[in-house]
């Protein structure tokens, strides 16, 4: 791999690259209108954290670190002092550690360090703002968890989690379940949330900081990707003159030229270098018993999540068979798959089948063979 000299690289930042476009410019405001809602309505904020993450990504390419850096940094000061939420310190840290990692992982030259590096420091920018809010709030996660449920217990988002966890909830004996007509309705199913919420949480908070955290660093992972492979930049390790002056506008360097997304998969080297002794581990702690919570973990971090970016890829694969309007429609299905996954476990769960026996037989060789023959 060619390295570009300094004198090269200030030699390419003469060469006029073409302008970017205006729904792009326009694209831009959509990012500040999250970031206000995040700070808004943090219970409902996760969900389009990897839209704000791929947005910072766009911007770092475009113009450099510093304007991403500082729209993060202007959204968790405002947000943290006109709206305090314990969740927005978990998603201020998160956001800030999951660019980072996806600038840091861009600089690496194999896709599999990239999407390490990414997925890495969003957990780990989660689990360090649930530090933050432990040590501020000087109470367990159980209690943090139920009293924040029954303080926000008004808002929309928590209030229709409420209500759904009550009408399907086993109360005791002794306790009446309400109709949504009494007046106590909203505090009983706000009180009974709280009392679940404070057990799923105490136990299972590193499971849900790592699965979140490498569902938003993927989405993130797969936009830079897509964004890389569209650019060069002077700052580019593998730029050349004649790919800076055909990008548009880019400032923000990147290590290597990433692979395409169809073209990634998890070696099979995989198999028995994390999912066996995942596998084992987990075996382990079941028998052992009391160890729910990490064996689930555990299998969740090493197993499920990398084989549903197996997976992942491997639709990706499918999707650029397709010609035409067909792979127009392949890849908006493709799409879909990937909002699925965020918003829904099961689907991350069975797309982790898939990438498993990806990894075993190899599907796409036996595609290229079979199309071949």
């Amino acid at each position: 791999m060619r390295n570009n000299s300094e004198r090269q690289r200030v030699g390419y930042r003469r060469i006029p690259q073409r302008p970017i476009s205006v729904c792009e410019i326009v694209s831009y405001a959509i990012l500040p209108f999250i970031l206000i809602m995040c700070g808004a309505m943090p219970s409902a904020a996760l969900f389009f954290l990897p839209v704000a993450l791929a947005f910072l990504y766009v911007l770092y390419r475009r113009f450099g670190a510093y304007f991403p850096f500082a729209c993060i940094a202007v959204y968790g000061t405002v947000t943290l002092c006109v709206n305090y939420d314990i969740l927005s310190v978990i998603y201020f840290c998160g956001l800030m550690f999951a660019f980072f990692g996806l600038v840091f992982g861009a600089q690496q030259k194999h896709y599999l360090a990239f999407a390490a590096c990414a997925a890495l420091f969003a957990v780990i920018g989660a689990l360090f703002g649930v530090g933050i809010v432990r040590v501020a709030e000087g109470e367990s996660i159980r209690d943090i968890s139920a009293h924040y449920v029954m303080r926000e217990c008004d808002d929309p988002f928590i209030g229709f989690l409420s209500r759904e966890y009550y009408a399907d909830a086993d109360l005791p004996p002794d306790i009446v379940k309400l109709e949504p007509s009494d007046p106590d309705y909203r505090r009983a199913a706000a009180e009974s949330f709280a009392e679940y919420a404070g057990d799923e949480l105490e136990g299972y908070i590193w499971y849900y900081c790592i699965h979140y955290g490498a569902l938003i660093a993927a989405a993130g992972f797969f936009i830079a990707v897509a964004v890389n492979r569209r650019t060069s930049c002077c700052y580019d390790v593998t730029s050349t003159p004649k790919s800076v002056s055909a990008s548009t506008r880019a400032l923000g360097g990147v290590g290597a030229m990433t692979a395409p997304v169809a073209d990634m998969r998890m070696p099979r080297s995989y198999l028995w270098t994390c999912v066996l002794p995942a596998t084992v581990t987990g075996i382990i702690l079941d028998l052992a018993g009391g160890f729910d919570p990490l064996s689930a973990t555990v299998m969740h971090a090493f197993t499920t999540l990398p084989s549903a970016f197996a997976c992942f890829t491997l639709l990706a694969f499918f999707a650029s068979l397709f010609k035409g309007k067909a792979k127009t429609a392949a890849h908006c299905v493709l799409s879909v798959v990937g909002v699925a996954a965020v918003l829904f476990p099961v689907v991350v769960f069975a797309l982790s089948v898939v990438g498993i026996c990806d990894c075993i037989l190899n599907l796409r060789f036996w595609v290229r063979f079979i199309a071949e023959a």
